[in-house]
């Protein structure tokens, strides 16, 4: 019984950090000459798809903002009904969950900030990391901890 508690620890955890993820800034942008900004901007999540949209490329912000935001989010669901079982999930459902939780978030975020690293058009943009990133990856590696945790026990 005590494994339950630490299932729901790490996965409230994990639903903090995602939300912190989200509303915390990923990257700062700066655009300066010798040392002078001229433009700065904090760039969230959501700003990201909308950057893409913005500039047309539909299909990045798509996918984007279905694996970074949307799948997580029902993965979270999915855990928390599997860990307080408020109702049954078909087992094809949530294989076809856990079989996408590998490519959620994790790969396709990192890609997001490199291709949003590269469509800035300045060279003399200087971009750094924000609290925001670090909150996404700590909700990514609680809830892949969770996971495990939550296999072993239902294994046994």
């Amino acid at each position: 019984m005590r494994i339950k508690y630490i299932i729901t620890l790490f996965l409230s955890f994990s639903i903090i950090f995602f939300i912190l993820g989200l509303t915390y800034p990923l990257l700062v942008t700066k655009q300066q000459v010798f040392g002078v900004i001229l433009k700065y901007q904090e760039i969230k999540l959501f700003d990201s798809v909308k950057i893409f949209y913005k500039n047309n490329d539909y299909l990045l912000a798509a996918i984007i903002f279905l694996f970074t935001i949307i799948l997580p989010i029902i993965k979270f669901l999915e855990l928390l009904n599997r860990n307080l079982i408020f109702y049954a999930v078909p087992k094809k459902i949530s294989h076809i969950l856990h079989s996408l939780d590998k490519w959620s978030m994790l790969d396709v975020f990192l890609v997001a900030l490199l291709l949003l690293n590269f469509k800035m058009d300045s060279n003399l943009i200087v971009m750094k990391l924000q609290i925001g990133t670090t909150f996404i990856t700590l909700s990514i590696i609680t809830r892949m901890i969770t996971v495990a945790v939550m296999d072993y026990y239902h294994r046994d």
